[in-house]
């Protein structure tokens, strides 16, 4: 992750009952002056007020300020509205979207999304699935973060930087507002353009309430809007700012994570059982190859209990043991070892069986044992490979089982 603001690249106003509730306050209404006096304000940057830590529950989470952006990467332009609480810490943002700012929080709907994030370092994302009986499942993803918190790279935009003022300045806002350009000291490729009550030869960064490179930083000098980031071909401009009391209330979403967790114990409690059940009926011809499978699940059940438990121990984004722990609940590879041990079952059964298409089933199983084989000693190199990316590991390992997998024999 190369700067923080990429970690995350990713009507109606509602009644007092619903869910989001968004009511503006034009700068017409306000007058410019006003306007600004407002906008111009992060205590929690300056010190007045501290971060404050979200719950997944919590009732409500409000945003005071709306920031519109527009986004420009190669081949795509988009739009996307920013929410922040300089208050408290905490800032929200929609999806970004090619046909049009949507900036209005819609709960109600199948395919809502909606991600927060706070200085202290949660990380949550609410999003809705229409459920059965055309019922809406509201669901938050918290990735742990509510116990242990999401790190921000050091020195990303504050602390290891200076910046240094440009001859350039550009407006925003509807030009209400004109700011000055800063190139970084350590990438001059990398220029934020700044708002504020003066403009020093340099600036040093040490605090940052924002995403995709825009929002507030303060500086030893003094608190600035960052209207705009530009690196290479990634730019994100500031093309509104508006006062507004947008909230979102979250009691009805339910915690994926818990849920999560109570059906995986569910699941591996009955698989207990079932594996007891299994050990009663070993016997007969191939009672050898029935004990290996039964050992291999047994182990299998105890790894996954353990990664269950190794799963709750840190947030899921950095943490890569904890990464590992849940990728490891659905590892393509234990698939293909259980596929070896069950193929040879049913090669010994086969052969003990007096049907008259007992060779050609042998003659199939053991090219599938091959191909199985195959794929463990391909899979177990890509693990290798990818040691320190279990993510990329999964994912390679998942295209190639759906690539190579055997087909039955019946």
């Amino acid at each position: 992750m190369k700067n923080c603001f990429l970690i995350f690249l990713v009507c109606l106003l509602m009644s007092a009952q619903s869910f989001a509730q968004p009511r503006n306050r034009s700068r017409d209404s306000i007058g410019v002056a006003g306007w600004r006096t407002i906008i111009k304000k992060a205590p929690v940057l300056t010190g007045e007020t501290s971060p404050r830590i979200i719950v997944p529950h919590e009732q409500p989470l409000c945003f005071p300020m709306e920031f519109d952006l527009k986004i420009s990467i190669p081949g795509k332009i988009a739009e996307q509205a920013m929410f922040i609480n300089a208050n408290t810490g905490v800032l929200g943002f929609l999806p970004p979207s090619s046909s049009g700012l949507v900036n209005m929080l819609f709960p109600e709907l199948p395919d809502f999304s909606f991600s927060v994030m706070s200085l202290k370092g949660n990380a949550f994302h609410y999003y809705t699935r229409k459920g059965k009986n055309n019922t809406i499942d509201r669901w938050v993803s918290t990735g742990n973060t509510e116990t242990h918190f999401f790190q921000m790279p050091a020195g990303s935009f504050t602390g290891a930087v200076d910046l240094q003022r440009k001859n350039e300045t550009a407006p925003y806002c509807n030009s209400t507002l004109t700011a000055t350009a800063y190139r970084f000291s350590t990438n001059p490729d990398m220029t934020w353009f700044l708002f504020g009550d003066r403009f020093p030869e340099k600036l040093h960064p040490r605090k940052f309430l924002g995403n995709f490179g825009v929002g507030y930083l303060y500086t030893d000098e003094g608190l600035f809007i960052a209207t705009e980031f530009r690196t290479g071909s990634y730019t994100c401009k500031v093309t509104e700012i508006q006062v507004t009391n947008t909230c979102l209330h979250t009691n009805e979403f339910n915690v994926m994570e818990d849920k999560f967790v109570e059906k995986r114990t569910e699941a591996l409690n009955q698989n207990r059982q079932k594996l007891e059940r299994d050990a009663a009926k070993i016997g007969g011809d191939c009672a050898s190859e029935q004990s290996d499978l039964l050992t291999f699940r047994r182990e299998q059940q105890t790894k996954q209990e353990a990664a269950l438990r190794q799963s709750k121990t840190g947030n899921t984004y950095q943490d890569q043991n904890v990464q590992r722990s849940m990728l490891s609940m659905m590892d393509p590879l234990t698939m293909v070892q259980e596929g070896i041990l069950t193929t040879k079952l049913s090669i010994c059964r086969a052969e003990h069986s007096t049907s008259s298409r007992k060779a050609e089933k042998i003659n199939c199983l053991n090219n599938q044992l091959g191909v199985l084989m195959d794929l463990e000693t391909r899979m177990r190199a890509l693990d290798t490979q990818y040691a320190n990316d279990p993510g990329k590991a999964y994912a390679e390992k998942s295209k190639l089982y759906m690539q190579r997998r055997p087909g039955g024999c019946s």
